[in-house]
């Protein structure tokens, strides 16, 4: 909202602060005029001090008991606290006072909305939109903040984007644009608000942090590295931004100058396990198992209860075939995160490749209660199955694998399993199916047997499928 306090400078309110805080300690109330007590409880709220700042809204309406801006202050504050019904009560108060008021208006639709009252907030809504004069796009931008507080990001944006389209400078909602299109995965939108930001204020530290953030995800590295490059130039106490260039470095595989970034990053936080993960990893990747293994033990050293730390060595250990380290290691990093299926799943592997038959179902199991649409562990258990000679429950498993998951390579596994086991005739009737939900895939099942791309009758049904099947 905003607030109108004409000559009223940072260090007035600064200094109506102090004396403000001087007053709370000595008992004594001292009189502030109205936009004194607005600043105070601003700054205040600013503050994250919110019981001095209703000590000052309420000091402040005692004194000017018919200041809305002060009544409307003090509602803003029950709502933060959770008095939904009282700060109501005080906006009614408003209301009667100045029925024309957007914020009254605006502060009651967010009460409302927030005690789940969609109907009535609404209303309040679209009674703040019509009296708010020049300032509409501020109050559109304060509901789309209501409905991404509660949630509701779908609302938050159509709000947000109203606020821009009547504002093109409304630098609050192009900045909650980028990050509630972030949030939603539409990430080539979330870049365009941004930079529309960035068009305005180029000069802010956290906005190219963001845009650094969503590039990655899109994978585009190299402007990725040029926004987190742009947000530590700003600021080169910002060691967030250096340490997210070393990410962005190794994304675009460019490992060793990534561990030349997170060493730059260490030298002012030495004491981060993280950046120590992140080395291992890259040397990991650059099959540098030893210094890999180091970094590991590092983070480890700093923070034994850094789960990526724990995996990492275990990796190295499985890579050396030291299965027995692997396992101890792999199992403490499940210990702290019991919910990671990856970790479970890498166990299982680990264990198919020692020998454990019993331990390597017993951990593929529990990775796919967490993650049962992941093709990876369906396919590691039909393979644990197969290793120890038992197609039966291989082909169980993936019969059970394509109920319980969508993806075609499922299929195309089991048709190649099928063949393998002389099931033609089972072969046949899955593979029309496999085909016409995604024929290009295919390609996986010549992967698995190479042989049966020259398989006549597996090429007649290509090439009718060709022809009528795509029609």
């Amino acid at each position: 909202m905003k607030e109108e306090r004409e000559d009223f400078r940072d260090e007035d309110i600064i200094g109506a602060v102090n004396r403000f805080k001087n007053s709370l300690i000595s008992g004594r109330t001292k009189y502030f005029d109205v936009a004194e007590f607005e600043g105070i409880v601003e700054q205040l709220l600013e503050e994250g001090d919110l019981q001095s700042s209703e000590i000052a809204a309420k000091q402040g309406i005692r004194i000017h008991p018919n200041a809305i801006p002060l009544q409307l202050k003090y509602a803003q504050i029950l709502i933060s606290k959770g008095s939904y019904a009282k700060s109501l009560s005080y906006l009614k108060t408003a209301e009667q006072v100045d029925s024309t008021n957007p914020d009254v208006h605006l502060l009651k639709g967010s009460a409302q909305m927030i005690m789940g009252n969609e109907t009535d907030a609404l209303l309040s809504f679209r009674t703040a939109i019509k009296y708010a004069g020049a300032d509409v796009d501020e109050i559109l931008y304060q509901i789309g903040s209501v409905y991404g507080q509660i949630g509701n990001f779908r609302k938050a944006v159509k709000y947000l984007d109203k606020a821009v389209q009547a504002n093109p400078k409304n630098e609050s909602a192009l900045y909650d644009l980028g990050f509630y299109f972030d949030q939603d995965n539409q990430l080539h939108k979330s870049i365009e608000f941004y930079n529309r930001y960035l068009d305005i204020d180029p000069f802010n530290q956290y906005v190219w942090f963001n845009l650094g953030s969503v590039y990655n995800k899109t994978e585009n590295h190299k402007q990725a590295i040029e926004a987190f490059e742009f947000a530590y130039a700003l600021n080169d106490k910002f060691y967030m931004a250096l340490f997210n260039i070393g990410n962005a470095l190794a994304n675009a595989e460019k490992f060793n100058e990534a561990i030349e970034k997170y060493h730059e990053f260490l030298a002012h936080e030495p004491e981060n396990d993280e950046a120590y993960c992140y080395i291992g990893e890259c040397y990991l990747n650059t099959e540098d198992y030893s210094k890999s293994k180091n970094n590991y033990l590092k983070a480890i050293e700093l923070n034994k209860n850094n789960d990526t730390a724990w995996f990492g060595v275990g990796l190295i250990y499985w890579i050396e075939q030291n299965f027995e380290k692997s396992i101890y290691h792999v199992k403490k990093a499940i210990k702290l995160d019991d919910e990671n299926s990856e970790y479970w799943l890498t166990l299982g592997k680990i264990s198919k490749d020692s020998g454990e038959k019993n331990k390597a179902i017993y951990a593929l199991k529990n990775a796919i209660r967490r993650e049962p649409e992941n093709n990876e562990i369906w396919l590691t258990w039909t393979d644990t199955y197969l290793k120890f000679e038992e197609s039966g429950n291989a082909i169980r498993i993936l019969k059970k694998a394509i109920k319980n998951n969508a993806d075609v390579l499922l299929k195309y596994r089991l048709i190649a399993l099928y063949f393998e086991l002389d099931k033609k005739e089972e072969a046949f009737e899955l593979l029309p199916i496999a085909l016409m939900q995604d024929y290009k895939k295919v390609e996986f099942l010549f992967d698995l047997n190479k042989e049966l791309r020259n398989d006549k009758r597996i090429k007649k049904v290509l090439k009718e499928f060709e022809i009528y099947g795509r029609n």
